[in-house]
Parts: C-alpha cells; structure tokens; sequence
C-alpha cells in the first residue's frame, strides 16, 4: 500500500538524519534518500522542494528534541524540589552533552548548515526554536536572586549557551575519550560557578566592561 504524503515525509527525515549521523553534511544525497525511502528523487524534492529543504526539516526536529530534553531536566529537577541555580544550569548542560553524543553527526551538520544560512530580517520558524531554547536557561536565571534586566538575562542565557557550546565542541575535538569525558565536566563545572559568582557580585555585567584607569 502506498504511504501518504505525511509517512513519506517522516520516512525521508528519519532516513536523512541517519545519513547525516553517519557521515555529516556530505552524506547527504538526495538519490541516496530516495533508492532508501523507495521513492524517486522528484518525489523528495517534491516534499522538500530541494536537499537545504531536507535538511532544514531534520534541522528542525532536532532543536525539537533538544528543547524536550531541557525541558525534561528541568522537570525532574522540579519533581524532586531542586530549585538550585546551578545545579539547573548544569542539569541543562548535561542534557546538552548527552544531546551531542546521541547525534555525532546531525548536530555538527546542523551547526554548519547555520553558518551558511541566509541572513534574515525578521526571525522565521527555525530562529524561534533557538530562541526557545534560550529561553530555558533564562527562565532558569529568573530563579535566581540575580538583578537582572530582561535584556541582560537574554544575554546572560545566550552567552552561557556559547561558552557551554564553545566547551563541549572543543572537547569532542580532543583524541582521547577519558579526556573529552573528563574535561567537558570540569570546565562546564567551572564555567557556571564563576558565572554565577559574577551574576551575584553586583547583579549587572557593569564590572566586566570596566578597566583601570
């Protein structure tokens, strides 16, 4: 029986993603989803309109699912009544390594589709899920006793958000497994303690832009 347009489009995702987990953006090929999906090319680009268009969709889902895993940690957090800043930032953090390693490939493929992305006037579909998941940390600094504007608490999340990338992508680029293991721990643990220790010093960014005279 022949699947509908949803299933179909279900089964190209799935498909894409995996090829992409299995050897990054240049493993993507749409005759390769479609001799797998069953399907012809034309069909592919019919539901997607071009192999970007895929790959957006799989890009898509992915913000998804890591925005469902912050929300989950954060959830269990609550359920066990752990309102502690940092332990929520690093309960995020954590869902953020473990996010990484379950996607080896879409997510480094994810990260340089972005690169080349068109700059936007306004925010579209794919900018809004980025801001929801920087939105998680920064409901999370709200809990904090921080003096935080809701413009500097953007900041602070979208900053935290890079250094915490910046440390997991370095990592991974380490040879050795204990040390990627071993480190990424350690420096996300010592990110968000001095992080938080700055927040409450004064509860602005004012001192990080002063110098002495």
């Amino acid at each position: 029986m022949a699947l509908d347009k949803e299933e179909t489009g279900e089964r190209v995702l799935a498909i894409a993603e995996a090829l992409l987990n299995a050897g990054g953006i240049d493993n993507l090929k749409a005759r390769t989803i479609a001799e797998q999906a069953g399907i012809s090319v034309g069909s592919v680009y019919n539901l997607f309109s071009d192999l970007d268009g895929v790959h957006r969709a799989v890009n898509m889902r992915l913000l998804d699912r890591l925005g469902a895993a912050g929300a989950a940690a954060m959830a269990d957090l609550s359920q066990r009544g752990i309102t502690d800043v940092r332990q929520r930032l690093l309960a995020l953090a954590g869902a953020y390594v473990r996010f990484v390693e379950a996607h080896p490939g879409s997510w480094p493929a994810l990260l340089a589709f972005n690169r080349r992305r068109p700059t936007l006037t306004e925010p579209d579909a794919y900018e809004a899920r980025l801001d929801q998941l920087f939105e998680i940390i920064a409901s999370v600094l709200a809990g904090g006793d921080f003096d935080l504007d809701d413009d500097t608490r953007r900041i602070a999340a979208r900053t935290l958000w890079s250094s915490v990338h910046g440390i997991v992508t370095s990592g991974y680029a380490a040879r050795s497994v204990r040390r990627q293991a071993d480190e990424i721990d350690e420096q996300i643990e010592l990110l968000v303690a001095v992080f938080i220790r700055g927040l409450e010093r004064d509860g602005t960014f004012a001192h990080a832009g002063t110098t002495a005279s």
